[in-house]
């Protein structure tokens, strides 16, 4: 899933609107996917709610529900970005009918042409306004159709941009960013692949660079402008890995319209680490982490995560804090200090076993974390496997048996094989390990 809001609304409602009009509504409820527990229970709000229109749909033949990313970008500003529920035969023309002015959604205005539906305006600002061919066009999952909205069906899992420009005076690019290079000589590099015609208007498609275009990187008080090779050049190279904001956007100094497409608020590009070079076992496991803001680096200057370096009891007490949305204060002195008081106030260690730089071995791990997936829910703690199997069994610290048994059956940890579990219980664990054992768990 992603980080869009979903709207939900009573099933009553749902009912009511589909017999009027045989397709599903947008759906109303805002979803943030930082917190976890907030997450899991917007999902089984959507699991209960297909469940109940299941029967409706099979009774009366229509197709099942899908779900498509929506974003509307007016001459400025994003006007909207949404998850929509619609019916599997659903075109763009009828989406756009279903959100119509519904909560936060846009006013619409659809014409009937000859040609078929045409988007004509949304929210007051309509074809022609700024002049020549300036109006509504439409990408869908980064390509732009042929088709008209009337036309084109969507599928589940597609993503629809629609947008206000001119193409055919002004021009509109669509950029892609390439950071590639941005670790080591701080380059992000931009491109579009645009169309151009001959005489005969036959199409060639030619990537060429996104010039004279204002880049708002991370947090960065002053914006960038893409050069003659579409690039940016930053600087301070320092902190630059995780997932960092990235926008941008240009427009035409006589008419004001945007000739290049923004990307979505938000927009986020994940930066490897300087010592986590791609195609490493740990690349999912460190980037869910670190986008999940359970883990950080641990040289800014220098854009090191250090992956398998063994993970201090410090840093364990402070990624649970994080994984349970405690809001963790690592400006005091020490920088631990808050994330201790969680751990303690609810016993996920006492003040006595504490020691910030100690190593942690695997068993000490899974148990810490077994203890604040209780204070987590949303999960079935009650799993358990037999543990006997394990070949080393014997090397389990009996305190810990109950938990380790928990892990396996919960995925956290695997064995060697599908038929050898082997727990490895004295062994240290390092940060990588760690966010593995994490995504085996969350994802």
């Amino acid at each position: 899933m992603r980080d869009f809001p979903l709207y939900v609304i009573g099933v009553h409602d749902i009912i009511s609107n589909m017999k009027i009009n045989n397709q599903y509504p947008t759906i109303k409820e805002s979803c943030q996917m930082k917190k976890l527990r907030k997450c899991l229970a917007y999902t089984l709000t959507l699991l209960l709610l297909a469940a109940m229109l299941a029967p409706f749909v099979s009774a009366d033949g229509s197709p099942p529900p899908i779900m498509v990313d929506l974003r509307i970008e007016g001459i400025d500003e994003c006007i909207y970005n949404a998850q929509v529920m619609v019916t599997g035969d659903s075109t763009i023309a009828e989406m756009l009918v279903v959100i119509n002015g519904e909560g936060e959604a846009p006013v619409i205005k659809i014409s009937e042409t000859a040609y078929g539906a045409y988007l004509s305006e949304i929210d007051g600002l309509a074809e022609g306004d700024y002049g020549g061919y300036s109006g509504w066009s439409y990408r869908v999952n980064g390509v732009s159709p042929s088709l008209g909205i009337g036309d084109f069906t969507l599928n589940h899992g597609d993503s629809v941009v629609i947008f206000y420009g001119d193409p055919f005076e002004v021009g509109m690019q669509y950029p892609t960013a390439d950071w590639s290079r941005l670790i080591s000589d701080g380059i992000i590099k931009f491109t579009s692949v645009d169309s151009e015609y001959d005489e005969d208007w036959n199409e060639t498609l030619v990537t060429k660079p996104v010039v004279g275009a204002t880049v708002m990187f991370r947090l960065d008080p002053y914006p960038y402008t893409t050069d003659s090779r579409g690039e940016i050049s930053i600087t301070d190279k320092a902190a630059l890995s995780g997932f960092r904001m990235l926008q941008i956007e240009r427009y035409d100094e006589e008419t004001g319209l945007p000739t290049v497409l923004r990307f979505a608020p938000g927009h986020k590009i994940y930066v490897p680490f300087a010592d986590t070079p791609n195609g490493r076992w740990y690349e999912d496991a460190i980037k869910f982490c670190v986008r999940e803001e359970y883990f950080r680096g641990t040289n800014f200057a220098q854009n090191l995560f250090e992956p398998l370096r063994s993970m201090t009891m410090a840093e364990l007490v402070t990624v649970l804090a994080r994984i349970v949305g405690e809001d963790v204060d690592t400006v005091t002195t020490p920088w631990y200090t808050t994330a201790l008081e969680w751990a303690v106030e609810n016993e996920i260690i006492s003040e006595s076993e504490f020691v910030f730089d100690a190593s942690l071995t695997r068993e000490t791990f899974i148990y810490m974390f077994y203890l604040t997936a209780w204070h987590l829910g949303g999960s079935d703690m009650s799993a358990r496997t037999d543990l006997t199997k394990a070949v080393d069994y014997n090397k389990i610290s009996e305190d810990y048996r109950e938990a380790i048994s928990w892990a396996v059956a919960t995925g956290v940890i695997r064995g060697t094989t599908d038929e050898v579990l082997t727990i490895e219980p004295r062994l240290e664990v390092d940060r990588a390990t760690v966010c593995q054992m994490l995504l085996n768990y969350f994802g």
